[in-house]
């Protein structure tokens, strides 16, 4: 039992953080879609948007709280553990728009992946195309939902840096203009 406890330790955070967010998006999609009964139905606006406004608000008060409390998150070269007391009342509106929306628009990302996989089976088995072949369920949601949240992580993360680096710039540029300029 001690070398399988140190060898969980010996894992690196960020892929910890995977299972668990992967796990935690495999139990929201457990509860709101079966729980709710909205994964049996034929329209699936309720669900997307159900799901993804719960699984918004859950990221925001538990994994998110739970896991800054865990674990030393990584982004861009720091530690991104801000706490929510740390914030300025902007940034905390601005933090919680911005999650609420990244975890709609990665559950309607999802329900797309869904779509396409349906529109595979259905075109390999000769079904009508719009047959539901393969309905929701928690596990494969959990792993979509999983990969897509940190690839739209990856790419808010490169457009944030290189904003940066262009303001930066151009910053930089404009003193040395202004230095050139008072020298002259």
């Amino acid at each position: 039992m001690k070398k399988l406890i140190e060898k969980i330790r010996k894992i690196d955070d960020k892929y910890k953080i995977l299972f668990f967010r992967w796990w935690f998006s495999a139990a929201i999609c457990f509860f709101i879609a079966w729980g709710l009964q909205l994964g049996n139905q034929e329209n699936t606006f309720e669900l997307v948007f159900f799901l993804g406004l719960g699984m918004g608000i859950a990221n925001l008060f538990l994994f998110n709280s739970v896991i800054c409390s865990v674990f030393e998150i990584k982004r861009r070269g720091q530690i991104a553990n801000k706490k929510m007391s740390d914030r300025t009342i902007i940034e905390g509106v601005f933090y919680f728009l911005s999650e609420i929306f990244k975890s709609m628009l990665t559950v309607y990302l999802v329900s797309w992946c869904y779509q396409g996989i349906n529109l595979l089976i259905n075109y390999m088995l000769n079904k009508p195309l719009e047959s539901i072949s393969f309905g929701i369920e928690p596990i494969t949601f959990g792993i979509i939902f999983t990969i897509i949240y940190q690839v739209l992580g990856l790419i808010w993360d490169g457009l944030v840096i290189l904003f940066s680096k262009i303001f930066k710039r151009g910053k930089y540029n404009g003193d040395i203009i202004r230095q050139e300029e008072e020298s002259k």
